[in-house]
């Protein structure tokens, strides 16, 4: 497919800036080829010159600028912000997370979205587990959402993608080497190699991953080659992400991530709908979580804004209130999880980190606090500013 000639037009550069990066940096870059404007009287110059433009997507008072004759040969789409503005043109929200905004656009340019579309319809809600600081519990949380979220009749694919992995395939191993013909490693070639060949990868999910028989969901087997993962640019990240949610199989996807920056987790941040962001009631571990935080700001508010406003705070291994201050105003605890002091012997498989009815609770809490968002209670989602 010949990517589309777009001309984004809006007043604000600080907006045009993130956007052309994001493009550049991620899958969108070969389907889109994007010429902005923040300044109206160029905007109206370069249209009636130019005649390979196959849509514009702008802000209201440039949409007006256009004459009928270009407006009879070129697509318009309105960026509209907090309600339907005037006009005839389809609509998109200008603030929501920038790879929702580019699928939809380019579902409009193919004729297949209808009116009230909503940002999900037809891929699966993406949800982020995230810490700043390694053995917060992070991937015990993932797995027990994951579950709790399968529990309930949704259909949940757990996707792991920490450089090393945890111990979970132990009580799947059996329904491991039966049901997975490839895994991940064999996908991420098949995606690039596709790619390359500018076509669709031809196999399903199926063909890659199993069910897991504790999660009661579907997830990968560990990677046994580090580089596998270690290689994969932001591109590869989000090939992946794309390939699973828009496979229409799950409702959900949980993503675990990495607790250090790098190219999955950053993608990651990015690309979810929903992020749980997990602390623990600890001076040290507030203090690092509210320095990566104050570190984000000052270099990419852009990302800042995009990941406080999508993210649920949760304290795990709590007992009774939280009671170490929050470093940072933007933070806001939404949700606890029990401190169990069974686990702090450790363990050699993962069965004792699935089973606890007081954890189980919290979780089934805290999908709680989730299922308004998922739902679309957010509807503006996060901001892309």
């Amino acid at each position: 497919m010949l990517p589309v000639r777009l001309v984004l037009a809006v007043q604000d550069e600080q907006y045009i800036e993130p956007f052309l990066h994001y493009v550049r940096c991620s899958e969108f870059d070969r389907r889109l080829i994007i010429t902005a404007f923040s300044r109206k009287d160029a905007f109206l110059k370069f249209l009636a010159c130019a005649e390979m433009v196959d849509s514009v997507l702008g802000e209201l008072s440039f949409l007006e600028s256009v004459d009928a004759e270009i407006q009879g040969r070129v697509s318009l789409i309105c960026l509209s912000e907090g309600g339907r503005q005037s006009g005839p043109w389809r609509q998109l929200s200008k603030y929501q997370p920038l790879h929702l905004l580019l699928s939809d656009l380019l579902e409009i340019l193919r004729g297949t979205t209808r009116e009230g579309i909503t940002p999900l319809e037809g891929r699966a809600m993406l949800i982020g587990v995230t810490s700043t600081v390694g053995g917060c519990g992070k991937t015990t949380l993932a797995l027990n959402v994951a579950r709790q979220l399968a529990a309930e009749g949704g259909k949940v694919f757990y996707l792991n993608l920490e450089t090393v992995q945890s111990g979970i395939w132990l009580e799947g191993q059996e329904a491991r080497k039966e049901g997975q013909r490839t895994g991940l490693a064999r996908l991420l070639y098949d995606l690039k190699s596709a790619e390359d060949r500018k076509e669709p990868l031809k196999f399903p999910v199926s063909a890659y991953a199993y069910r897991h028989p504790v999660l009661q969901g579907d997830t990968f087997g560990p990677v046994d080659n580090l580089n596998e993962l270690l290689e994969m640019e932001r591109k590869d990240t989000a090939e992946l992400i794309d390939y699973i949610a828009c496979s229409g199989l799950y409702d959900t996807v949980i993503i675990d991530t990495d607790s250090f920056p790098n190219n999955r987790t950053e993608t990651v941040l990015e690309r979810s709908d929903k992020l749980v962001w997990l602390v623990t009631d600890d001076w040290d571990v507030m203090r690092k979580t509210g320095v990566w935080l104050g570190h984000l700001e000052r270099s990419n508010p852009s990302m800042y804004n995009t990941v406080i406003g999508k993210t649920l705070f949760a304290a795990n291994r709590v007992s009774g209130e939280v009671t170490v201050s929050l470093p940072k105003r933007d933070m806001t605890i939404e949700a606890t999880l029990s401190f169990i002091p069974a686990w702090s012997q450790g363990s050699p498989q993962s069965s004792g980190l699935m089973h606890s009815p007081v954890y189980q609770r919290d979780v089934m809490k805290l999908c709680r606090e989730l299922k308004p968002r998922m739902n679309g209670a957010d509807e503006q989602g996060s901001t892309a500013r």
